[in-house]
C-alpha cells in the first residue's frame, strides 16, 4: 500500500485481490474464518448503497460505536467510499459521552455493534441530526433501527467490480476529510480531531 494516497486507494487494493483472503474473523464458535477480497468489496458496496439511499453525501458524518470485528472496517470503507466522514467512538464511553459526541459531530447515521451500545444511543438524550441507527447484532428494541445483517443480504450480488462505484471511491482525494477522532476530554470537553485521507495514508509506507 506504499503508493496509496488515500484510505480509499487502500480499499481498492485490498478488495481487488479476487478470492484471496483479506481478513480473518472469529465466529461465535471461536473458529477463525476467512473473508475474501471479493466478499469485502460486495459488503462495502452493499452498505455504501444503503447509506447513499438514506441521503448520506460527501462530508456527512457517520458515527461508529463498535468493538474490533469485521463489520468495523466494512463500515469504515463504506462511509469513506462516499466521501463521508467516519466518527469512531470508543465502545467504553458512557451514554452521556456518546450523546455529546454524536451531537457535536452532527452525525447523520450511527452504526453500533451490540445491545449495550444500542442502549447507550437510546439513553444519550436528544440527537437532532441523527436520522438512522444501524445495529450489527440481532436485537429487539423500541428505538427504530436498521439491521446490519439485513443490509448485507445484497452483498453477494455486488461482488462484481462496478466501474461507477470504483470511480466514486477514487474521486476522494488526499485533502478530503476522512475522520473525526475525539480526545479523552481530560482537560475539558472532548475535542474532535480532524484527519484527512492524506494524514492517514502517510502511515501506509511505515
Amino acid at each position: 500500500m506504499h503508493d496509496a494516497k488515500t484510505v480509499n486507494d487502500a480499499f481498492l487494493q485490498v478488495s481487488g485481490r479476487g478470492d484471496k483472503t483479506a481478513w480473518l474473523w472469529c465466529d461465535a464458535d471461536k473458529v477463525w474464518r476467512p473473508i475474501s477480497s471479493t466478499e469485502v468489496y460486495g459488503r462495502v458496496r452493499a452498505l455504501a448503497g444503503a447509506l447513499e439511499s438514506w441521503g448520506v453525501v460527501k462530508g456527512d458524518r457517520v458515527a461508529l460505536l463498535c468493538e474490533n470485528r469485521w463489520e468495523w472496517p466494512v463500515t469504515d470503507f463504506a462511509v469513506l467510499a462516499l466521501g463521508a466522514v467516519d466518527v469512531p467512538l470508543y465502545p467504553t464511553l458512557t451514554p452521556e459521552q456518546v450523546g455529546y459526541m454524536l451531537r457535536d459531530s452532527g452525525a447523520k447515521v450511527a452504526v453500533v455493534s451490540t445491545r449495550e451500545q444500542y442502549d447507550k444511543v437510546k439513553a444519550a438524550g436528544e440527537l437532532p441530526a441523527l436520522e438512522h441507527l444501524v445495529v450489527m447484532d440481532e436485537i429487539e428494541g423500541e428505538m427504530p433501527f436498521e439491521s446490519f445483517a439485513a443490509l448485507m443480504k445484497a452483498a453477494p450480488d455486488l461482488q462484481v467490480r462496478d466501474a461507477a462505484f470504483d470511480a466514486q471511491v477514487s474521486s476522494v482525494g488526499p485533502d478530503d476529510l476522512a475522520t473525526v477522532i475525539y480526545t479523552s476530554g481530560t482537560t475539558g470537553e472532548p475535542k474532535g480531531v480532524m484527519l484527512t485521507h492524506g494524514n492517514l495514508a502517510s502511515n501506509f509506507s511505515l
